[in-house]
């Protein structure tokens, strides 16, 4: 596959490595963000840090992603990638309350949600921009800056049906 990613593909040394330590790191994860959480809750400050922070298992490998990056098969890749992609928009329209935005008065609500790289890394932003057009969302792929909340994700959206504006009413 040439050009189709800007996200490297990774060595299946590292891999192993990660798939083999997230077992150590899983429960200081769970702790940290434990600890976090009781320090947001008490915090008078404002602190609102995003909710994928207290999220351990957000960094963990599961055993089909580390199928689909082990092989460094692009076939496999789709194949992982089209799963979750579908799955995670899938979630979105199932449950828009929890993607739809807060807009300012007068302009659209609309249903938005992220597509990490680590669901498309093997076959670039651009099977999963057209994925989610597919599905009839819009997508954009977001800066791959350092420093970006999501960088080289995917941002897929909508306008939110009538239903899910009413629930917020």
């Amino acid at each position: 596959m040439t050009g189709a990613s800007d996200s490297r593909r990774r060595g299946r040394a590292g891999l192993l490595v990660q798939f083999v330590a997230q077992w150590v790191y899983l429960p200081v994860w769970a702790a940290a963000s434990l600890a976090l959480a009781v320090v947001v809750a008490l915090a008078s400050a404002g602190l609102n840090p995003p909710k994928s922070w207290f999220n351990p298992a957000r960094g963990l490998l599961s055993w089909s992603r580390l199928k689909a990056e082990w092989s460094h098969d692009p076939e496999v890749w789709r194949a992982y990638a089209d799963d979750k992609l579908t799955s995670r928009l899938r979630k979105a329209e199932n449950n828009q309350a929890l993607y739809t935005s807060h807009p300012a008065e007068g302009e659209q609500r609309e249903v938005s949600v992220i597509l990490p790289v680590r669901f498309f890394r093997g076959v670039g932003a651009e099977r999963a921009v057209s994925t989610a057009q597919s599905l009839g969302w819009s997508a954009e792929v977001l800066p791959a800056e350092r420093g970006q909340w999501h960088p080289g994700a995917v941002r897929a959206f909508r306008n939110a049906e009538p239903e899910a504006s009413a629930d917020h009413a």
